[in-house]
């Protein structure tokens, strides 16, 4: 018994004209994205200047020094940190201690020891004015107290390294003067700053907000606002930061990427720091790459490993046609078109309806339920819920729509670019572009797809009380378990495998043939590169049980759940999703080619093999 799709009837076919209608505005919005992403052409690249410094402290030469050591090489810019009052007393500008010192000092002096609170922070100013900015911004104002003849300002707590003091403007002159594009990093006060963004040094070109809060958050971002016009905000890859879904609408962002040091120092060579830098231009709009230098010993020589690491990275990227510099033009950022997401939206809804008509009556109400419901529970009544609705619905649509012959694994993919185009179209907007609203309920996008399609498929070969009777009558044995084991492990893989940092790590196999793959084309995704292949088996060998065949099946959607996972995605271009999704099916064709053959060779060996066994005491021989 073999599964058939439902027959086309008039409803269905007026619901795919809506789906192709609907492909028409989403098409134009996703032009208007491609002429976007692909003006995007030049790189800035910027080195911290603190682990600059740390660096030279190991070879006795200032971070300055070893800025333009680097120059000489292709860096370009140096990121450079408001000071603290530490900083400022490392520099020499001013003397700082607890109160507890203070106090240790004094007694050990045998002089009465002034009232101030033993873990109060205490500070003193060695050059004229070098305080101003730290007693004029930070909130709650400073204590001052007199100790011979010198002005000593309290804070309580140990706030050395949290209290912004502003920017050091020798130090800006001095790298500037150097030729260095330079990135400023603000940092947040604990409770409240005045005066929001007024020290932001005109010759910076980015901004960088250091920690995980924007100068300013929360009470002070309109100042912010107003003091970033001038400045690239950085929105940093894989480091959520408060107040920034609020700013980066209304200011000019520019996509970072960096990386720990400790990361740096003990696992990430050069080579493969270039590889990762490279792959975040090309494929997630990454604009501003933020490089921190060696300082262990770990994986070499610190010094040399840092050379090869900025001369490698921008010949490179000038090798790609990127243009290594300063991001000198404030670029057009992507703006959608309210009725043309919606003329899309209706699309997906048509989709919706498709998918229910795809189950038995009553089933296909409930599962239409299903589908809404969990877009609107994990996204909200939202643009975001359309878009979720698309990616659950389409790459189930393809298999349940087409005859099990080979030709379906093509019409399956054109259904998921149809549902992936649709998905770009309604959500697609600046803050999703930049990641900073991400994209609600990828998990899903995995399971339920899936799910839904092998139960339809299920339901289509026999009628939900048929099969609750058979699990019920069925005698468990070994094969039952094991495949089940199988199943668990399988669905397992897809949740643990998502994200950038999955539970199931990638393998040495797949870090190679992706890397092998990823010198000529984008990277594929390794769920399309298995999950093509079990499709093809399954639409190759019609005489394999129709259970078995429609688990294969469910691996196929499994990848092209992954085609609508890619273009969820919205920091990546359109076209690397698309060339990516190309590449993996290509590939999956091949692999299923070859496999298929060997597959039927295998089960008429296997079946021959079951016939000449000795029947047994009641006549039976062993079946395949």
């Amino acid at each position: 018994m073999s599964y058939r799709p439902p027959r086309s009837t008039v409803a269905d076919r007026l619901l795919w004209a809506v789906v192709v209608l609907a492909l028409v505005p989403a098409a134009v919005l996703a032009a208007r994205r491609v002429a976007a992403e692909g003006s995007r052409e030049a790189v800035a690249i910027v080195m911290d200047e603190q682990a600059l410094a740390t660096q030279g402290d190991m070879i006795g030469v200032t971070s300055l020094e070893l800025g333009r050591r680097y120059q000489a090489l292709g860096l370009p810019g140096v990121a450079l940190y408001e000071d603290t009052i530490e900083t400022l007393a490392a520099k020499g500008y001013a003397a700082t201690m607890l109160g507890s010192e203070l106090k240790a000092q004094l007694v050990a002096a045998g002089r009465p020891a002034p009232p101030v609170p033993s873990n109060a922070t205490l500070v003193t100013a060695l050059a004229p004015g070098v305080l101003d900015r730290l007693i004029a911004k930070n909130v709650p104002a400073a204590r001052s107290f007199e100790l011979d003849g010198r002005t000593w300002y309290l804070w309580p707590g140990d706030v050395k390294n949290v209290l912004p003091a502003g920017p050091d403007e020798a130090q800006l002159e001095l790298w500037r003067a150097a030729g260095f594009d330079i990135a400023y990093r603000p940092r947040n006060a604990p409770y409240r700053t005045e005066g929001v963004g007024s020290d932001f040094p005109a010759a910076a070109t980015y901004l960088v907000h250091a920690g995980t809060q924007l100068a300013g958050w929360p009470a002070g971002l309109e100042e912010l606002v107003a003091a970033s016009q001038g400045h690239y905000t950085a929105v940093i890859e894989g480091t959520p930061q408060s107040g920034m879904a609020k700013v980066a609408g209304r200011v000019p962002t520019v996509r970072l990427l960096s990386f720990n040091q400790d990361y740096i120092d003990r696992r990430l060579r050069p080579a493969d720091l270039v590889d990762k830098y490279l792959l975040a231009v090309q494929e997630r709009n990454v604009r501003l790459l933020y490089l921190r230098p060696y300082t262990t010993v770990e994986l070499g020589d610190p010094i040399e490993n840092t050379e090869r690491l900025v001369s490698s990275l921008t010949k490179t990227l000038t090798a790609q046609g990127y243009r290594v510099g300063t991001l000198s033009s404030l670029e057009t950022s992507y703006v959608t078109t309210g009725w043309l997401r919606a003329l899309a939206a209706i699309g997906v809804l048509a989709g919706v309806a498709l998918l229910a008509r795809r189950f038995p009556a009553p089933l296909g109400l409930a599962a239409m339920a299903l589908v809404v419901g969990a877009a609107v529970y994990f996204a909200g009544a939202s643009w975001d819920a359309v878009a979720l609705l698309a990616a659950l619905v389409f790459p189930t649509l393809g298999y349940l729509t087409f005859k099990e012959r080979l030709p379906a694994i093509l019409g399956a993919t054109l259904v998921s670019l149809a549902g992936a185009l649709l998905l770009a179209a309604v959500g697609s907007e600046r803050d999703t572009l930049l990641a900073i609203r991400p994209f609600s309920g990828v998990g899903l996008t995995l399971v339920v797809p899936p799910a839904m399609f092998l139960a339809a498929y299920l339901l289509r070969l026999k009628r939900p009380v048929l099969w609750l009777k058979q699990m019920l009558t069925t005698h468990i044995t070994f094969s039952h378990v094991a495949l089940g084991l199988v199943v668990v492990a399988a669905v397992l893989v897809v949740l643990l495998r998502r994200g950038n940092d999955p539970v199931i790590g990638v393998s040495q196999f797949e870090l190679t043939l992706r890397s092998l793959l990823g010198e000529f084309v984008a990277r594929p995704r390794f769920k399309e590169l298995l999950g093509h292949p079990l499709a093809i088996l399954a639409l190759a060998l019609p005489g394999w049980p129709a259970w078995l065949r429609g688990l294969l099946l469910t691996g196929g959607v499994v990848a092209q759940a992954s085609v609508l996972n890619s273009f969820s995605h919205y920091h990546t271009p359109l076209l690397i999703s698309l060339e990516r999704t190309a590449v993996a099916l290509l590939v999956g064709i091949v692999v299923g080619a070859v496999l298929a053959p060997l597959a039927g060779l295998a089960t008429r060996l296997v079946t021959a093999w079951l016939r000449s066994a000795p029947a047994d005491a009641h006549g039976q021989r062993p079946s395949a």
